[in-house]
This record gives C-alpha cells, sequence and structure tokens, in this order.
C-alpha cells in the first residue's frame, strides 16, 4: 500500500496548560528500519484497528465536525504545518497521566483510495532535552519509537476521495491495561468521536440473537450452552466487544458459536463492535432464575417463568414451593462455578 508521507510530532501532556509547549516535527525518510516498522503498522492498521467509530456533529446538529477537518486538510496536502495543527489538538488533550507521546501521521492509498493512519506511541520524558524547537531529528524519533513500538493508540481514516471524505473509522488501543477498549481522550476529545454502534442498540443486538438461537436449536446440550452463557454475559458490562468476541471468550462450542452466529440477520454485525450494557441486556435477558437456600436453581424463559414454574406460599413461614413437569430431555453431573 504506497505511503506518500509520514510526519511525526513529539506531544507534550498540556491540557488546562496556559503556554504549552512548542511542537517538534519531522518527515520520515521512505527508507530505513523506521520506516520499514511504520509500513508494516501501516499494513496492519485495517486488521489491527478493530473498534468503530464516527466523528461526532456540531452540538446545533450540524454535519461538521472540526478534527476531521484538519484530518482531511492534511490528507488532501501531507505536510509538516497541516500535521503539526493535528499534533496541537492531541497535545490539547493529553494530560499528565497519559504523558509525553510521540505521533505519526501516515497518509497513503490502498486499493479503495485515500488513507490516514494516526499512531501516538508513549515517549520517556527523559528525551525532552534532544528537541530542537519546531524540528526532531530521525534518530531521535527512531530511539524513541523503538522503546514503545508496540505499544501504541491508533485510528484509521479511508475515503475514495478528499470531496467524499470520510465521517466513520477505525481505532485500536494497545496500551490499555484493561478491556474497556479505547481511552477516552483519545476517541472521545482528541478525535471527536463515538462508537459507531450505541451500547444499546450492540447489547440488545446480542440478546436477541441468543432468544432466536435458543428457539431455534433443537440440541438440549447446546441450548443448555446458551443458557449458561447468558448467565455470564452480563460481567462484560462497560467492556468495549462484539458478538463475535463474546462467543470466543466464552469458549462455546462449535455448534453453539454457528447457532449464535447464524441468528444475525446481517453477518457483518456480529462482528460489529459495542460497549456493553448490563442494564439493557438484563431488560432483554431471556431468563429467570431462581435459587434457593438448599442448592436447588430454576431457569426458565423470563416471558414464560410463571407459566412453565409454578410459585406458591404457604400460608406460614417464609419458605416458598415452586412445582414443574416436563420430560427429562438432558441430564448430567457438572461443577459448581
Amino acid at each position: 500500500m504506497p505511503i506518500s508521507r509520514i510526519h511525526s510530532y513529539l506531544v507534550h501532556p498540556s491540557k488546562n496548560e496556559k503556554k504549552p509547549p512548542v511542537i517538534g516535527g519531522i518527515q520520515i525518510p521512505h527508507s530505513g528500519k523506521l520506516f520499514g516498522m511504520l509500513a508494516k503498522i501501516d499494513n496492519s492498521a485495517l486488521s489491527e484497528c478493530d473498534i468503530d467509530i464516527v466523528f461526532r456533529p456540531k452540538a446545533n446538529g450540524k454535519q461538521e465536525n472540526d478534527c476531521r477537518d484538519l484530518m482531511l486538510a492534511y490528507l488532501a496536502k501531507p505536510s509538516l504545518p497541516l500535521g503539526r495543527a493535528i499534533a496541537l489538538r492531541l497535545q490539547g488533550v493529553t494530560t499528565k497521566r497519559s504523558g509525553l507521546g510521540l505521533l505519526f501521521l501516515i497518509a497513503g492509498q490502498d486499493q479503495h483510495g485515500l488513507r490516514l493512519l494516526i499512531s501516538r506511541f508513549p515517549a520517556e520524558t527523559g528525551v525532552m532535552a534532544e528537541e530542537h524547537g519546531q524540528t526532531i531529528n530521525v534518530e531521535f524519533v527512531e530511539k524513541v519509537f523503538m522503546k514503545s513500538a508496540r505499544s501504541y493508540k491508533s485510528a484509521l481514516f479511508r475515503c475514495t476521495s478528499i470531496q467524499a471524505g470520510f465521517w466513520d473509522g477505525l481505532v485500536v488501543d494497545r496500551q490499555m491495561i484493561d478491556t474497556r477498549g479505547s481511552a477516552d481522550y483519545w476517541t472521545r476529545e482528541f478525535l471527536d468521536s463515538n462508537l459507531k454502534n450505541t451500547a444499546a442498540a450492540g447489547t440488545k443486538r446480542v440478546a436477541v440473537a441468543l432468544q432466536e438461537a435458543l428457539r431455534a436449536t433443537t440440541d438440549p446440550v447446546v441450548r443448555q450452552e446458551l443458557i449458561n452463557a447468558s448467565q455470564l454475559m452480563p460481567g462484560r458490562h462497560g467492556q468495549i466487544t462484539s458478538a463475535k468476541k463474546i462467543v470466543q471468550d466464552l469458549s462455546l462450542t462449535p455448534s453453539a458459536a454457528e447457532a449464535v452466529e447464524s441468528a444475525f440477520v446481517r453477518p457483518e454485525l456480529y462482528d460489529s463492535t459495542f460497549k456493553f450494557d448490563r442494564k439493557e441486556f438484563d431488560a432483554c435477558l431471556l431468563f429467570r432464575s431462581v435459587e434457593l437456600d438448599n442448592g436447588v436453581v430454576l431457569t426458565a424463559e423470563n416471558t414464560s417463568f410463571g407459566d412453565v414454574i409454578h410459585e406458591e406460599r404457604p400460608s406460614q413461614g417464609s419458605k416458598t414451593r415452586f412445582t414443574t413437569e416436563g420430560n427429562i430431555v438432558s441430564e448430567r453431573l457438572r461443577k459448581s462455578r
């Protein structure tokens, strides 16, 4: 995938600073070890960046976004000054907790048209003495980069032309120590974007697909596996995930995984990312479970729980009596959770 320009900038943590430091920058030559490693990151960006985002419109509803404008201006004519405007935006939202960062802007083309990859790597404050005003040298950039080549944040944007532009993109955050997906300051503040799929919509799709899979399956073992999965899913509250990732994380059998995937009307939604919302999942939850102090757990579809399991409270005492009947379709021993 041809790369037209690579610019790099040293970005200081300057949020709420009245006089932020000058940003040093440099154009990276199309040769050498540093270029080779950046080219590899650029080539793998489409598979690495797996969180869908969309630029936010103005508060008044106008389809305008300042961050998008800066990126399209740079992509139209990649230059050190236009790239510095993007770096200034990042510097303005970077806190001391995030620290000093090395920003790369990689402009190029692929089979679909123009593309822009923005990547930030952590840097050590001890190397700041090597800055020279608005410039830095390649050796310095390479030294900083090599120390953190596997720890970075990236955002990828593609469009057929500058006139067509782009309103969505993909991000990845390899610096996160948990599974939330991407730092808020990177996605929301710097890129002025939201997740493309809302938490409510994404979570509801998973719940509905699970319900359809349960209704369609005739295998009692698969059915029980899906019921167990539904009881574990709420533990993903607040995580950036997808239906495919949930299925993989729960190590569902191929039959159960296929049942869930087949329940998605649009196949691409199976791999679409969203933030899991336990409240939304509970609202769509298929099952109601009652655990008794004698070790018995009763589980049935929430909408029909009262029809298949009858609840009776004796006139005296605090105990509750549950009764149900049906044909045994599966019986096995298993370890307690």
